[in-house]
Protein backbone atom coordinates (compact mmCIF):
# COMPACT_ATOMS: atom_id res chain seq x y z
CA UNK A 1 0.00 0.00 0.00
CA UNK A 2 1.58 3.30 -1.18
CA UNK A 3 1.61 6.23 1.28
CA UNK A 4 -1.29 7.53 0.31
CA UNK A 5 -3.53 4.77 0.42
CA UNK A 6 -1.96 4.38 4.20
CA UNK A 7 -3.61 7.83 4.82
CA UNK A 8 -6.88 7.00 3.25
CA UNK A 9 -7.28 3.64 5.11
CA UNK A 10 -5.99 5.59 8.37
CA UNK A 11 -9.00 8.21 7.60
CA UNK A 12 -11.44 5.62 7.50
CA UNK A 13 -10.95 3.79 10.64
CA UNK A 14 -10.30 7.09 12.38
CA UNK A 15 -14.03 7.82 11.02
CA UNK A 16 -15.17 4.31 12.28
CA UNK A 17 -14.05 4.93 15.74
CA UNK A 18 -15.56 8.00 15.97
CA UNK A 19 -19.15 6.69 14.90
CA UNK A 20 -18.37 3.93 17.41
CA UNK A 21 -17.77 6.52 20.13
CA UNK A 22 -20.53 8.64 19.55
CA UNK A 23 -23.00 5.86 19.27
CA UNK A 24 -21.68 4.71 22.27
CA UNK A 25 -22.06 8.24 24.18
CA UNK A 26 -24.89 9.71 23.03
CA UNK A 27 -28.21 8.81 21.68
CA UNK A 28 -29.59 9.20 17.78
CA UNK A 29 -30.68 13.17 18.11
CA UNK A 30 -32.08 15.91 15.78
CA UNK A 31 -31.37 19.46 15.56
CA UNK A 32 -34.15 19.96 17.32
CA UNK A 33 -33.05 17.55 20.44
CA UNK A 34 -29.87 19.28 20.55
CA UNK A 35 -31.64 22.53 20.27
CA UNK A 36 -33.19 21.49 23.65
CA UNK A 37 -30.51 20.51 25.58
CA UNK A 38 -28.27 23.56 24.97
CA UNK A 39 -30.97 25.32 25.83
CA UNK A 40 -31.66 23.03 29.04
CA UNK A 41 -27.94 23.28 29.28
CA UNK A 42 -27.56 19.72 29.63
CA UNK A 43 -25.27 17.16 28.74
CA UNK A 44 -26.80 14.97 25.72
CA UNK A 45 -25.72 11.92 28.50
CA UNK A 46 -28.98 12.71 30.34
CA UNK A 47 -30.72 10.84 27.19
CA UNK A 48 -28.54 7.41 27.75
CA UNK A 49 -31.58 5.07 27.29
CA UNK A 50 -33.54 7.38 24.62
CA UNK A 51 -33.28 4.80 21.80
CA UNK A 52 -34.87 2.29 23.67
CA UNK A 53 -37.39 4.07 24.69
CA UNK A 54 -38.24 5.27 21.11
CA UNK A 55 -37.91 1.86 19.64
CA UNK A 56 -41.44 1.43 18.33
CA UNK A 57 -42.18 -1.09 15.18
CA UNK A 58 -41.13 0.66 12.27
CA UNK A 59 -44.51 -0.59 10.87
CA UNK A 60 -46.63 1.64 13.34
CA UNK A 61 -44.28 4.77 12.46
CA UNK A 62 -45.42 4.09 8.56
CA UNK A 63 -48.66 3.83 9.52
CA UNK A 64 -48.80 6.59 11.46
CA UNK A 65 -47.05 9.29 8.81
CA UNK A 66 -49.93 7.30 6.26
CA UNK A 67 -52.54 8.65 8.88
CA UNK A 68 -50.39 12.01 8.25
CA UNK A 69 -52.24 13.38 12.02
CA UNK A 70 -52.80 13.44 15.90
CA UNK A 71 -54.81 15.49 17.68
CA UNK A 72 -53.60 16.34 20.91
CA UNK A 73 -55.48 18.11 24.30
CA UNK A 74 -53.21 19.46 27.10
CA UNK A 75 -52.63 21.63 29.61
CA UNK A 76 -49.87 23.47 28.14
CA UNK A 77 -50.66 26.64 26.48
CA UNK A 78 -50.60 27.14 22.39
CA UNK A 79 -46.75 28.81 22.69
CA UNK A 80 -45.77 26.00 25.03
CA UNK A 81 -46.93 23.27 23.10
CA UNK A 82 -45.71 24.63 19.71
CA UNK A 83 -42.24 24.61 21.34
CA UNK A 84 -42.50 20.75 22.57
CA UNK A 85 -44.55 20.03 19.19
CA UNK A 86 -41.33 21.20 16.91
CA UNK A 87 -39.10 18.62 18.96
CA UNK A 88 -41.36 16.01 18.18
CA UNK A 89 -42.13 16.62 14.65
CA UNK A 90 -38.38 16.84 14.09
CA UNK A 91 -38.41 13.29 15.54
CA UNK A 92 -41.27 12.38 13.41
CA UNK A 93 -41.37 14.33 10.06
CA UNK A 94 -44.36 14.48 7.96
CA UNK A 95 -47.14 14.21 10.98
CA UNK A 96 -49.09 17.02 11.87
CA UNK A 97 -49.95 17.45 15.33
CA UNK A 98 -53.08 19.89 15.72
CA UNK A 99 -53.41 21.33 19.60
CA UNK A 100 -55.92 22.26 21.45
CA UNK A 101 -56.18 23.73 25.24
CA UNK A 102 -57.44 21.26 27.64
CA UNK A 103 -58.25 22.80 31.26
CA UNK A 104 -61.76 22.37 33.15
CA UNK A 105 -65.12 22.54 30.93
CA UNK A 106 -62.28 21.48 27.60
CA UNK A 107 -61.99 18.26 28.99
CA UNK A 108 -65.34 17.79 29.74
CA UNK A 109 -66.20 18.81 26.63
CA UNK A 110 -63.79 16.05 24.86
CA UNK A 111 -65.96 13.68 27.07
CA UNK A 112 -69.56 14.57 25.59
CA UNK A 113 -67.95 14.83 22.25
CA UNK A 114 -66.55 11.03 22.64
CA UNK A 115 -70.07 9.48 23.63
CA UNK A 116 -71.73 11.80 20.91
CA UNK A 117 -69.86 10.10 18.19
CA UNK A 118 -67.67 13.07 17.07
CA UNK A 119 -64.34 13.13 18.80
CA UNK A 120 -62.31 16.47 19.31
CA UNK A 121 -59.04 14.75 20.17
CA UNK A 122 -57.36 11.70 20.07
CA UNK A 123 -54.85 12.00 23.12
CA UNK A 124 -56.31 13.12 25.97
CA UNK A 125 -54.64 14.65 29.21
CA UNK A 126 -54.81 15.20 32.96
CA UNK A 127 -58.35 13.17 33.10
CA UNK A 128 -57.80 12.14 35.97
CA UNK A 129 -60.66 13.76 38.50
CA UNK A 130 -63.25 11.96 35.95
CA UNK A 131 -61.03 8.65 35.50
CA UNK A 132 -64.24 6.45 35.54
CA UNK A 133 -66.38 7.95 32.85
CA UNK A 134 -63.19 8.04 30.27
CA UNK A 135 -62.57 4.63 31.00
CA UNK A 136 -66.10 4.13 30.14
CA UNK A 137 -66.27 6.05 26.94
CA UNK A 138 -62.60 3.65 25.89
CA UNK A 139 -59.30 4.44 25.50
CA UNK A 140 -56.78 2.43 23.93
CA UNK A 141 -54.06 0.25 25.20
CA UNK A 142 -50.91 1.83 25.87
CA UNK A 143 -49.19 -0.35 28.16
CA UNK A 144 -47.07 -1.58 25.58
CA UNK A 145 -45.46 0.80 24.37
CA UNK A 146 -41.56 0.77 24.68
CA UNK A 147 -41.87 4.36 26.77
CA UNK A 148 -44.25 3.19 28.81
CA UNK A 149 -41.92 1.49 31.60
CA UNK A 150 -39.82 4.61 31.87
CA UNK A 151 -43.07 6.01 34.43
CA UNK A 152 -42.36 5.99 37.96
CA UNK A 153 -44.17 2.78 39.64
CA UNK A 154 -47.23 4.08 40.64
CA UNK A 155 -48.21 5.61 37.31
CA UNK A 156 -48.33 2.12 35.53
CA UNK A 157 -51.88 1.02 36.34
CA UNK A 158 -53.07 -2.55 36.12
CA UNK A 159 -55.40 -1.16 33.18
CA UNK A 160 -52.80 -0.67 30.84
CA UNK A 161 -54.81 2.20 29.08
CA UNK A 162 -53.31 5.11 31.14
CA UNK A 163 -50.01 6.67 31.32
CA UNK A 164 -48.95 10.03 32.70
CA UNK A 165 -48.87 13.37 31.68
CA UNK A 166 -46.93 15.34 33.79
CA UNK A 167 -46.51 15.50 37.81
CA UNK A 168 -47.87 18.17 40.14
CA UNK A 169 -46.93 19.55 43.36
CA UNK A 170 -49.63 21.28 44.97
CA UNK A 171 -47.60 23.62 46.99
CA UNK A 172 -48.73 27.53 48.44
CA UNK A 173 -47.59 30.61 46.59
CA UNK A 174 -46.32 33.66 49.43
CA UNK A 175 -45.05 37.29 48.62
CA UNK A 176 -41.32 37.54 49.09
CA UNK A 177 -41.55 41.08 49.75
CA UNK A 178 -44.19 41.05 52.95
CA UNK A 179 -43.97 37.38 54.20
CA UNK A 180 -41.09 36.72 57.15
CA UNK A 181 -40.17 33.03 56.29
CA UNK A 182 -40.62 31.79 59.89
CA UNK A 183 -44.28 32.40 59.02
CA UNK A 184 -44.42 29.77 56.53
CA UNK A 185 -46.17 26.65 57.75
CA UNK A 186 -43.95 23.23 58.39
CA UNK A 187 -46.79 21.27 58.22
CA UNK A 188 -50.30 22.15 57.05
CA UNK A 189 -52.13 21.67 60.47
CA UNK A 190 -49.47 25.24 60.62
CA UNK A 191 -51.84 27.29 58.75
CA UNK A 192 -54.17 26.74 61.76
CA UNK A 193 -52.10 28.33 64.82
CA UNK A 194 -50.12 31.11 62.66
CA UNK A 195 -51.23 34.31 63.54
CA UNK A 196 -49.62 35.66 60.30
CA UNK A 197 -52.36 33.97 58.32
CA UNK A 198 -55.47 34.93 60.14
CA UNK A 199 -57.22 38.56 59.33
CA UNK A 200 -57.55 37.55 55.50
CA UNK A 201 -53.89 37.08 54.82
CA UNK A 202 -54.59 33.90 54.07
CA UNK A 203 -56.59 33.35 50.41
CA UNK A 204 -58.11 29.81 49.31
CA UNK A 205 -58.50 28.87 45.71
CA UNK A 206 -61.86 28.20 44.45
CA UNK A 207 -60.39 24.75 42.88
CA UNK A 208 -58.43 23.83 46.74
CA UNK A 209 -60.91 21.45 47.28
CA UNK A 210 -59.86 18.91 44.28
CA UNK A 211 -56.33 19.92 44.09
CA UNK A 212 -54.62 19.17 47.83
CA UNK A 213 -57.47 18.34 50.06
CA UNK A 214 -58.67 14.67 49.07
CA UNK A 215 -55.20 13.62 48.82
CA UNK A 216 -54.47 14.48 52.65
CA UNK A 217 -57.65 13.88 53.85
CA UNK A 218 -57.74 10.36 52.33
CA UNK A 219 -53.87 9.55 53.45
CA UNK A 220 -54.63 11.20 56.77
CA UNK A 221 -58.43 10.30 57.91
CA UNK A 222 -61.85 11.59 58.26
CA UNK A 223 -60.91 12.77 61.66
CA UNK A 224 -58.21 14.99 60.30
CA UNK A 225 -60.11 16.07 57.29
CA UNK A 226 -62.83 17.44 59.64
CA UNK A 227 -60.92 19.28 62.19
CA UNK A 228 -58.63 20.89 59.65
CA UNK A 229 -61.87 22.17 57.42
CA UNK A 230 -63.57 23.58 61.06
CA UNK A 231 -60.58 25.19 62.23
CA UNK A 232 -59.92 26.57 58.89
CA UNK A 233 -63.04 27.88 57.98
CA UNK A 234 -64.61 28.71 61.16
CA UNK A 235 -60.92 30.20 62.95
CA UNK A 236 -58.71 31.47 60.35
CA UNK A 237 -61.17 32.74 58.23
CA UNK A 238 -59.44 33.01 54.64
CA UNK A 239 -60.37 35.13 51.35
CA UNK A 240 -62.49 32.58 49.30
CA UNK A 241 -61.22 33.77 45.72
CA UNK A 242 -62.44 32.68 42.71
CA UNK A 243 -60.23 34.18 40.20
CA UNK A 244 -58.31 31.58 38.24
CA UNK A 245 -54.68 30.24 39.11
CA UNK A 246 -53.07 32.38 36.55
CA UNK A 247 -53.79 35.08 38.68
CA UNK A 248 -52.98 34.61 42.10
CA UNK A 249 -49.49 35.50 41.76
CA UNK A 250 -50.47 39.05 40.21
CA UNK A 251 -52.78 39.30 43.31
CA UNK A 252 -50.05 38.75 45.34
CA UNK A 253 -48.44 41.43 44.11
CA UNK A 254 -50.92 44.17 44.74
CA UNK A 255 -51.22 43.07 48.04
CA UNK A 256 -54.99 40.99 48.00
CA UNK A 257 -53.41 38.45 50.41
CA UNK A 258 -49.94 37.44 51.09
CA UNK A 259 -50.31 33.33 50.97
CA UNK A 260 -52.67 31.06 48.87
CA UNK A 261 -53.36 27.46 48.19
CA UNK A 262 -53.18 25.55 46.30
CA UNK A 263 -51.03 25.94 43.55
CA UNK A 264 -48.64 24.19 41.50
CA UNK A 265 -44.93 25.13 42.49
CA UNK A 266 -44.41 25.43 38.09
CA UNK A 267 -47.43 28.49 38.18
CA UNK A 268 -45.65 30.37 40.79
CA UNK A 269 -41.80 30.07 38.73
CA UNK A 270 -44.00 31.05 36.47
CA UNK A 271 -44.35 34.10 37.64
CA UNK A 272 -41.51 34.46 39.62
CA UNK A 273 -39.65 34.69 36.11
CA UNK A 274 -41.71 37.23 34.93
CA UNK A 275 -40.73 39.69 38.07
CA UNK A 276 -43.61 38.76 40.11
CA UNK A 277 -42.41 38.77 43.53
CA UNK A 278 -43.64 35.53 44.90
CA UNK A 279 -42.14 32.49 45.67
CA UNK A 280 -43.59 28.56 46.43
CA UNK A 281 -43.61 26.85 49.45
CA UNK A 282 -44.66 23.22 49.95
CA UNK A 283 -45.54 22.19 53.68
CA UNK A 284 -45.62 18.71 54.83
CA UNK A 285 -46.35 16.10 53.61
CA UNK A 286 -46.18 17.27 50.30
CA UNK A 287 -49.02 16.68 47.86
CA UNK A 288 -48.09 15.61 44.37
CA UNK A 289 -50.47 14.68 41.43
CA UNK A 290 -49.77 13.10 38.05
CA UNK A 291 -52.35 13.67 35.58
CA UNK A 292 -53.68 11.13 32.73
CA UNK A 293 -53.09 10.53 29.87
CA UNK A 294 -54.42 8.45 27.18
CA UNK A 295 -56.17 7.98 23.77
CA UNK A 296 -59.68 7.38 22.59
CA UNK A 297 -60.25 3.79 21.12
CA UNK A 298 -62.40 5.37 18.50
CA UNK A 299 -59.18 7.96 16.87
CA UNK A 300 -59.32 7.53 13.23
CA UNK A 301 -55.59 7.87 13.57
CA UNK A 302 -54.28 4.90 16.68
CA UNK A 303 -50.86 4.75 15.38
CA UNK A 304 -49.71 8.25 15.05
CA UNK A 305 -51.94 8.78 18.79
CA UNK A 306 -49.45 6.13 20.11
CA UNK A 307 -46.32 7.30 18.36
CA UNK A 308 -46.98 10.63 20.16
CA UNK A 309 -47.87 9.25 23.57
CA UNK A 310 -45.07 7.21 23.66
CA UNK A 311 -42.39 10.09 22.89
CA UNK A 312 -44.37 12.19 25.36
CA UNK A 313 -43.27 9.94 28.08
CA UNK A 314 -39.95 8.87 26.63
CA UNK A 315 -36.56 11.15 28.05
CA UNK A 316 -37.10 13.33 25.18
CA UNK A 317 -40.46 14.56 25.24
CA UNK A 318 -40.60 14.68 29.26
CA UNK A 319 -37.48 17.30 28.83
CA UNK A 320 -39.14 19.22 26.36
CA UNK A 321 -42.29 19.36 28.46
CA UNK A 322 -40.37 20.63 31.40
CA UNK A 323 -38.12 22.89 29.53
CA UNK A 324 -40.94 24.74 27.35
CA UNK A 325 -44.03 24.47 29.81
CA UNK A 326 -42.53 23.83 33.39
CA UNK A 327 -44.25 20.55 33.48
CA UNK A 328 -42.29 18.22 36.19
CA UNK A 329 -41.33 15.30 34.18
CA UNK A 330 -43.28 11.64 35.31
CA UNK A 331 -40.44 9.78 33.88
CA UNK A 332 -38.45 7.53 36.83
CA UNK A 333 -35.11 8.62 35.23
CA UNK A 334 -35.66 12.20 35.68
CA UNK A 335 -36.90 12.66 39.09
CA UNK A 336 -33.95 14.99 40.11
CA UNK A 337 -33.46 18.66 40.95
CA UNK A 338 -32.84 20.03 37.52
CA UNK A 339 -36.14 18.89 36.27
CA UNK A 340 -37.86 20.72 39.65
CA UNK A 341 -39.18 24.70 40.03
CA UNK A 342 -38.14 24.49 43.79
CA UNK A 343 -36.09 21.66 44.51
CA UNK A 344 -35.60 22.90 48.01
CA UNK A 345 -39.49 22.90 48.54
CA UNK A 346 -39.47 18.73 47.73
CA UNK A 347 -36.43 17.03 47.93
CA UNK A 348 -35.74 15.15 51.69
CA UNK A 349 -39.93 15.81 52.29
CA UNK A 350 -42.44 13.26 53.21
CA UNK A 351 -45.14 13.43 49.80
CA UNK A 352 -48.44 11.97 49.37
CA UNK A 353 -49.29 11.31 45.97
CA UNK A 354 -52.84 11.31 44.62
CA UNK A 355 -53.06 7.38 43.79
CA UNK A 356 -55.71 5.79 42.48
CA UNK A 357 -57.44 4.97 45.48
CA UNK A 358 -57.73 8.80 46.27
CA UNK A 359 -59.52 9.25 43.11
CA UNK A 360 -61.95 6.80 43.60
CA UNK A 361 -62.68 8.53 47.00
CA UNK A 362 -62.12 12.25 45.74
CA UNK A 363 -65.58 13.26 45.02
CA UNK A 364 -66.89 12.07 48.71
CA UNK A 365 -64.05 14.72 49.95
CA UNK A 366 -64.79 17.48 47.33
CA UNK A 367 -68.35 17.32 49.04
CA UNK A 368 -67.02 17.49 52.23
CA UNK A 369 -65.12 20.97 51.24
CA UNK A 370 -67.71 22.09 48.90
CA UNK A 371 -69.86 22.30 52.55
CA UNK A 372 -67.63 24.41 54.18
CA UNK A 373 -66.70 26.67 51.32
CA UNK A 374 -70.46 27.78 50.71
CA UNK A 375 -71.18 27.30 54.50
CA UNK A 376 -68.38 29.96 54.53
CA UNK A 377 -70.10 32.25 52.07
CA UNK A 378 -68.53 31.19 48.72
CA UNK A 379 -70.21 29.88 45.56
Amino acid sequence: MNGSGKIACAAVLASAALVVLHGASAENLTGETRKLLAAAKLDPAVLKGLDKELAVPAAMVEAAKKEGKVRVQLTLSAIEFAKTSQVFQARYPGIEVEYSRGIGPQTQKALVAVRTGNLITDVIGTYDSRLDEFHKAGLLKVSDLPAYASLRDDMRTPSGVDAADKLNYWCTTYSTERVDKANLPKRWDDLLTIPAWRNGRLALATNAGQTFLPTLAIKLGDAWAENFLTKLFNEVKPQLRKETLAATGKLIAVGEFDLVLAIQDYVTERDALKGIPVAAHCPEPVVAAWGKLGIFKDTPYPNAARLYVNWHISKEGQIANYQYGRQVPVHAALDSREFMPYPEEIIGKQILYRTDDVLAGQRRIISLWRKYWEGAGGN
